[in-house]
């Protein structure tokens, strides 16, 4: 359905309502227009045009001063609203937390949901306790347009998933740390690059389900390979089949030291390049009260070392 709008709200320009504003609170053109920060003839001219506009004297002289007419003691109260509500519309929102009951939804890894986000939520509940996150799979290939189209609101990936044009922020640097189960033969051996290449690996590629990683790119530069038997989408599974065979395993050092009582950590033999985890959020969500304020939430206090 088609809206008309009248010819008399088109003329109706907001600065005249400031001026009828200013007239009514202060009934002197001479106040009214030094706190508009006018000329009086700039303010006679605006209070000329709202006469027009309302078919009415508006104010008319008394004494020193100006005195309301009817119609304008009217309209002192719808106009004070108007403003207030135009205000309102460039005013940032302000948001309560505590008053918050929505639902944020975010994609993230086994490994971000493990080590960010118990943190992440306990933290957000203290001050929004009516809050509900839904946590679903990082997929790298349909990430960016998940965020656009409203699917995503925030995601927990590394710089390499991260789309260009998306808004983004460093948590932390993780680095890696060699896995092994607490009871393998292996527990109280030196372990050099010998022995940590003798025996098979399993890897973690939750994106491509490679057999080469970032462990192999290091061990290819010195020289040495190691034999990955086992390639896992999840770190949950992971840890799980760690525990249950003779298996190595290089693993993000914050997840594994939250797995210390089942399996065993160790320095590799070989210095392995470490990886950043991000924040990761649409523009259409850079403004937005209560994403800013999750996302200050989650970067306030990011997992230890």
């Amino acid at each position: 359905m088609a809206i008309i709008v009248n010819r008399d709200i088109q003329r109706l320009d907001p600065r005249l309502l400031q001026a009828f504003d200013a007239l009514a609170q202060e009934l002197n053109v001479t106040r009214a227009a030094a706190r508009l920060g006018l000329t009086q003839q700039g303010l006679s001219g605006q209070l000329a045009r709202l006469r027009e506009l309302f078919a009415d004297p508006l104010f008319v002289r008394d004494g020193a001063g100006v005195a309301p007419t009817p119609r304008a003691n009217e309209l002192v109260a719808p106009v004070r609203l108007a403003l207030a509500q135009l205000q309102a519309l460039v005013e940032p929102a302000r948001f309560d937390p505590a008053k918050f009951s929505g639902i944020i939804t975010v994609a993230a890894s086994d490994y971000a949901v493990a080590v960010v986000l118990p943190g992440l939520l306990a933290r957000a509940r203290a001050a929004a306790p009516a809050l509900r996150l839904a946590v679903r799979p990082v997929r790298s290939q349909t990430l960016e347009m998940e965020l656009r189209d409203g699917k995503v609101d925030f995601a927990l990936t590394i710089p390499e998933f991260t789309p260009d044009g998306l808004r983004s922020r460093r948590l932390f640097t993780e680095t890696y740390v060699g896995a092994m189960r607490q009871q393998h033969p292996d527990r109280n051996k030196l372990m050099d690059l010998s022995l940590f290449c003798s025996r098979p690996h399993l890897l973690v590629s939750p994106d491509k389900g490679d057999f080469r990683g970032a462990v192999d790119v290091a061990l290819a530069a010195t020289g040495a390979r190691r034999e990955v038997m086992l390639v896992l989408p999840t770190f949950a599974v992971a840890l799980t089949m760690l525990e249950d065979s003779d298996m190595f395993a290089v693993l993000p050092r914050r997840l594994a030291q939250r797995s210390r009582a089942h399996i065993h950590v160790f320095e590799p033999p070989v210095k392995i390049a470490g990886f950043d985890l991000c924040g990761v959020w649409p523009e259409r969500l850079h403004h937005d009260a209560a994403h800013v304020w999750f996302r200050q939430t989650c970067f306030a206090r990011t997992a230890p070392a």
